[in-house]
């Protein structure tokens, strides 16, 4: 008995200090999440960050991608080389019509009809007076090469205008659904910009970045004329995303991956990608705070490059030597579908990862050729086919990491990364011989092969608790 009272003293002398010395560490730790959720609160609610904090990681990206615009511009021309229409002429005003055809109706909004005209002409006074003043100071060139007037794009200011006059008279103090509707409107008139060969990525950013910003200072400063009049809703729908809310989404993303692994198309060519840009749409649903289930659509296009130490072989014709060899772009198209995890860590910062599976589609592209006649007169045959690759299926996985700020109860900001593993299968028919100058070619082989890739990238995010 004695033994036993004696053991039980001992294992409290030991056990205890530990037990306090992990009280305090938790309660340390406890105090510490504590003071980052209270200052990151109190930053996110000056009105500075507020007007802020959109527009200037549209501006930073824009800036990133100003240099790289050949590298996004390649998605359209991969995918959709012949788009033209001109639907965003009209598209760019449509959130604005509504807000002013609702007003109309007898649909009360924020404002008065003096307040909200106020608001409006200063908004489109610093917007149109910001948009052209860069226009004509930078004299960028736009893709199409027809003028030298490309950055910042007028169409997408304007649109975001038009939507974020919408979010502010209708979404804050009604629904969330004013400004998701007028917020896609914006981005498919800064998407149709871009497929209309109009304006480079880094264009439709900072005219986004523009609109946003110049309609935030013409409310402020109506605000500051008006005060409280002419006030006829409040902004109700400014608090933070609900405690215990199940974070459901949808979003637009922006990316560029980075590829580790080549096409060996028979013993000597080998097919290669220095990197890849990448647009997608993921959605997903939530049953509670931390475990959802959704999928992505994401197109990618890829420069190649074709290896020419490796090739050894002879032209397809003895008469012939190659003087140039070009790969067109290749495009792939991914649906995956599977489980989201999502960890709040704080009342305005989710932590995040994914476990997906599904196809990809890799579509056809081709590896040209020039020919010159080895003896006089030095014919040339100019962009003939050396290489075919048919368009095929396969399987992908993927998974990823995520950072996601909360700017207002139904917008994010999410930062990502995305590891892909692909198992690619890739039919492809190479020139054998010149009959008459017209190419042969021989049967269809298929080239299998291990590529995975990392992809570095950020959100526009539509939240629905």
């Amino acid at each position: 008995m004695l033994q036993r009272k004696m053991l039980s003293f001992l294992f409290m002398m030991i056990f205890i200090p530990s037990v306090r010395a992990q009280w305090k560490d938790s309660t340390r730790f406890i105090n510490k999440e504590h003071e980052f959720e209270t200052t990151y609160n109190k930053i996110s609610e000056n009105k500075v960050y507020q007007m802020l904090r959109v527009p200037v990681p549209l501006f930073a990206i824009s800036a990133i991608t100003y240099e790289q615009g050949d590298k996004f511009r390649t998605l359209r021309n991969t995918h959709t080389p012949n788009f033209h229409y001109r639907y965003d002429d009209f598209l760019q005003y449509t959130p604005l019509l509504a807000v002013y055809g609702m007003k109309l109706g007898g649909v009360e909004s924020r404002s008065s009809w003096p307040r909200m005209i106020v608001s409006n002409a200063f908004s489109a006074t610093i917007m149109a007076a910001t948009v052209n003043s860069m226009k004509y100071t930078i004299k960028r060139e736009r893709p199409d090469g027809s003028k030298n007037n490309s950055f910042p794009s007028g169409h997408t200011a304007t649109a975001f205008m038009a939507a974020t006059i919408m979010h502010r008279e209708y979404g804050l103090t009604r629904s969330p659904l004013y400004s998701i509707g007028g917020y896609t409107v914006a981005t498919a008139t800064a998407f149709s910009r871009q497929l209309n060969n109009r304006h480079w990525l880094s264009d439709v950013l900072a005219g986004a970045g523009i609109g946003i910003l110049s309609t935030e200072l013409g409310y402020f400063l109506a605000d500051l004329i008006f005060k409280d009049k002419g006030l006829n809703l409040p902004d109700k729908l400014r608090e933070s995303a609900p405690k215990g809310g199940r974070p459901s989404f949808l979003e637009f993303a922006v990316g560029y991956s980075i590829i580790n692994g080549s096409i060996e198309v028979g013993k000597n060519i080998r097919l290669s990608s220095p990197g890849a840009t990448n647009v997608s749409v993921k959605g997903g649903y939530f049953f509670n705070p931390y475990f959802g289930i959704g999928g992505e659509i994401t197109a990618l296009a890829s420069p190649i490059a074709f290896d020419m130490s490796l090739y050894t072989g002879t032209t397809p014709s003895t008469k012939y030597d190659i003087t140039r060899v070009h790969a067109d772009p290749t495009g792939v198209f991914t649906f995956t579908a599977g489980p989201y995890f999502s960890l709040p860590v704080a009342s305005k910062l989710l932590l995040g990862t994914k476990f997906q599976a599904g196809y990809s589609y890799l579509v056809k592209n081709e590896v040209e050729m020039d020919l010159q006649e080895k003896h006089p007169p030095y014919g040339t045959i100019n962009n003939i086919a050396f290489m075919k690759g048919n368009g095929s299926s396969n399987y992908v996985l993927r998974t990823g990491i995520s950072a996601t700020g909360i700017v207002s109860r139904n917008l994010g900001i999410r930062m990502f990364v995305d590891y892909d593993y692909t198992f690619l299968k890739a039919p492809y028919e190479i020139l054998t011989s010149l009959r008459d100058s017209q190419p042969v070619y021989g049967e269809s082989h298929l080239s299998k092969h291990k590529i995975h890739y990392f992809t570095i990238g950020a959100t526009v995010t539509a939240l629905f608790w």
